[in-house]
């Protein structure tokens, strides 16, 4: 029987000392701050919050994904806390194709996208029936199209603003074709010989070596604000304590100069 006693006692030890092993181990991960980014530029602000992070009591985990669509099912399935990859008219778009409730938290920083050609210097040049690069998802496509219509290249249907198609086209005067593509691969079609120019964002270009200064349009200032890179979460977790750290730490003014130093000039603070 004393025995008995003995083991019982023991076993009860080790439950307790397991329970409090697995509830560290809970507080541990409710510290820890996941967010999902597909940029590099976005990965080396989030380094750069790091530090600001752990005055909170927090850790940054940064989870790096290839594509346009994982780092948005990662916060979905509450595989991460947050992203930082995209601009709210593309976490929208999302919401709607897959009824899902993702946030805007907070814009960090906006960039003009443009158009790029390898054989033409000025937009006027290029030949009747030309070929032209534009992304493959609505959103970007919007906004591709936006650029081209505010300069008079085309003519969109009144009151599509940012969501226009090519099916909205009501005037083309140089009878120009439209290639979607996928937003990844719009600078290899650069190169491509029978694409006349292509729409492109900065984070992009490094491979076909230009800078916004090489570009033959570039959209306003507004157009680019609209399309801030932003902090997304979901709706339930906006107003979370991790979310308001991270947002904190994400608008600092080492942040900030980074942005603006890292970036040939092309990404702008948006806080």
């Amino acid at each position: 029987m004393k025995k008995f006693y003995l083991f019982a006692f023991a076993l009860v030890g080790v439950l307790v000392l397991a329970a409090c092993g697995g509830s560290n181990e809970s507080a541990e991960s409710k510290k820890e701050i996941t967010v999902a980014v597909q940029l590099e530029s976005s990965k080396d602000i989030l380094e750069i919050a790091k530090k600001e992070v752990e005055k909170s009591g927090y850790t940054i985990n940064i989870m790096e994904v290839s594509d346009n669509v994982a780092y948005n099912d990662a916060v979905q399935h509450k595989e991460a806390d947050a992203n930082f990859a995209q601009h709210e008219p593309f976490m929208e778009r999302f919401n709607q194709e897959k009824d899902a409730d993702l946030a805007a938290v907070q814009p960090i920083y906006y960039f003009a996208g443009g158009f790029y050609s390898k054989e033409y210097d000025d937009v006027n040049d290029l030949p009747e029936n030309a070929k032209v690069g534009i992304p493959s998802d609505p959103t970007n496509e919007g906004r591709a199209l936006a650029i081209l219509n505010e300069n008079g290249i085309i003519q969109l249907k009144d009151g599509v603003g940012f969501d226009g198609t090519v099916a909205d086209i009501v005037e083309n005067p140089k009878n120009l074709t439209f290639e979607s593509i996928d937003l990844l691969n719009l600078v290899k079609a650069y190169d491509e010989s029978d694409i006349a120019m292509v729409f492109c964002y900065p984070a992009y270009l490094e491979p076909a070596n230009l800078t916004t200064e090489d570009a033959l349009l570039l959209e306003d200032e507004a157009a680019s604000k609209h399309y801030a890179l932003q902090l997304v979460t979901r709706k339930e977790e906006k107003d979370s304590e991790k979310i308001k750290v991270l947002k904190e730490a994400m608008t600092t003014p080492e942040v900030a100069d980074y942005i603006k130093n890292n970036s040939k000039g092309s990404n702008i603070p948006a806080f």
